[in-house]
């Protein structure tokens, strides 16, 4: 059964109580303005009416009025059989109803006035967002509470009204805060603590308290643990993202720069984040046509993932590994474009070296296969000329010459073999093919002041 229900019921044992009431105290007041008026009297006991038309007109205001012109016409009837015609008393006599009539009214007016508010804020109570408590300042005791305020610290509502309300507090300290700031100010604003649940387990709670008459004071409690992890998620990303070796910046939808980590202030040689954002990222970028690929890339698909020529603050060229993502929100939204790179402009060096390097291998293996043909023609034209000598020098000569072509025919095996090599040379290591990144080895020459 919920709390608007138990109010309900309350206040209907209540209005059954003061019927009865009002019952019994008419029925008192009509006898003894009987007795009165039977022994000629009519100056004290008429007043008696105003107890049930005022308890009448409090509890039941829409009906309080008529209750109140029924009483005073029994009223006049009964001065009317006892006392007769006489005017003077007649017209005393409704002076009397009268002023019982606006009793009532004005009764029944503040009465339906104090309920509509006391609905209106009983409402408010219950049904807020925050936990509110009445509590006793004396003994701290929990006088009274709403269902928010019992299910953020896990109870139920009677057994949560039986805890002092600083056994709730996990630190001492903030206790002891609270409460010294409570007594100094009369009132607590947005004080952050933890709150021990009925599981044991803590939540943090936005408190907000203020005296109130009768040695009591109302409290709000709102559960901000979420928002307390959500604070520390937030950090510890931000912590990561600003520390990472990787240069990192996040872009607004116009590709304008809005924040930057230490590593990319380093890298790109600024003395001062606020040197670099609010600055478009084409400025950064050395080829223009590049820059548009990418912004392309990033507005279709909403990621790009490449190598590019960036420019430092000095427009010092630099070859990086860029990384840019456009960032959702919950609803699929684009927020802001993340860009994370590093500098690889050592390993391009190194590839170009290696590129040289194995074009020139290429060369020599061309160059001495080449070579071995070049020596065969002259050694022909030598065992040629050996043989129009007579005597045992020809077949020295013929024999060395034999020998010579043997070498050489073990080179050009070796050649042979070396295909395979080229092969993968020209397979692993792009040697040989159109595409040989000039580009990049000019970009590394300017990098490094001259040709590798």
């Amino acid at each position: 059964m919920d709390e608007g229900t138990l109010y309900v019921e309350r206040e209907e044992s209540i209005s059954n109580l003061w019927l009865f009431i009002v019952i019994n105290t008419t029925v008192l007041a009509l006898l003894v303005n009987i007795l009165s008026l039977h022994y000629g009297q009519n100056d004290v006991a008429p007043n008696l009416f105003y107890i049930p038309v005022v308890i009448a007109a409090y509890w039941y205001p829409h009906r309080g009025p008529v209750f109140a012109i029924i009483i005073s016409l029994a009223y006049l009837a009964l001065v009317y059989f006892f006392l007769g015609s006489d005017i003077a008393t007649l017209i005393a006599s409704s002076v009397i109803c009268y002023v019982l009539i606006g009793v009532s009214v004005v009764v029944s007016s503040l009465a339906t006035h104090m309920r509509r508010n006391e609905v209106r804020y009983r409402s408010l109570f219950n049904h807020s967002q925050a936990g509110v408590g009445l509590v006793d300042l004396s003994t701290l005791s929990i006088k009274e509470v709403n269902n928010r305020f019992a299910s953020v610290l896990g109870y139920p509502k009677p057994e949560i009204l039986e805890i002092p309300f600083g056994d709730f507090f996990l630190d001492a300290d903030k206790n002891d805060a609270f409460f010294r700031q409570l007594d100094l100010e009369r009132n607590v604003e947005s004080f952050e603590t933890r709150f021990r649940t009925r599981s044991g387990e803590s939540r943090w709670i936005l408190l907000s308290a203020g005296i109130m008459p009768e040695n009591q004071f109302v409290v709000n409690i709102i559960d901000i643990t979420d928002r307390k992890q959500a604070e520390l998620a937030l950090l510890i990303r931000d912590h990561a993202i600003s520390s990472s070796i990787n240069a990192i910046a996040i872009l607004d939808l116009d590709f304008r720069i809005t924040y930057v980590n230490q590593s990319f202030q380093k890298l790109m040689d600024f003395h001062d984040k606020n040197e670099v954002t609010g600055r478009n990222t084409a400025e950064f970028v050395s080829g223009p046509q590049r820059f548009v690929t990418v912004k392309d890339a990033i507005n279709q698909k909403g990621s790009w993932f490449g190598e590019i020529s960036l420019l430092k603050n000095n427009n010092k060229p630099f070859y990086a590994l860029l990384w840019m993502n456009k960032v959702m929100d919950d609803a699929g939204n684009p927020i802001c474009i993340l860009a994370s790179f590093i500098d690889i402009t050592d390993s391009k060096q190194i590839e170009v070296v290696k590129r040289r390097a194995l074009e020139q291998i290429e060369k020599n293996i061309e160059q001495f296969a080449i070579l071995g043909d070049h020596i065969r023609n002259p050694l022909a034209v030598i065992v040629g000329l050996s043989s129009l000598v007579p005597g045992d020098l020809t077949e020295k000569i013929i024999v060395q010459a034999r020998e010579i072509d043997r070498i050489i025919t073990q080179l050009d095996i070796g050649w042979i073999e070396s295909d395979m090599v080229r092969d993968f040379i020209k397979k692993y290591y792009m040697v040989g093919t159109q595409d040989n990144n000039t580009g990049d080895e000019e970009l590394i020459s300017d990098e490094s002041g001259g040709r590798v």
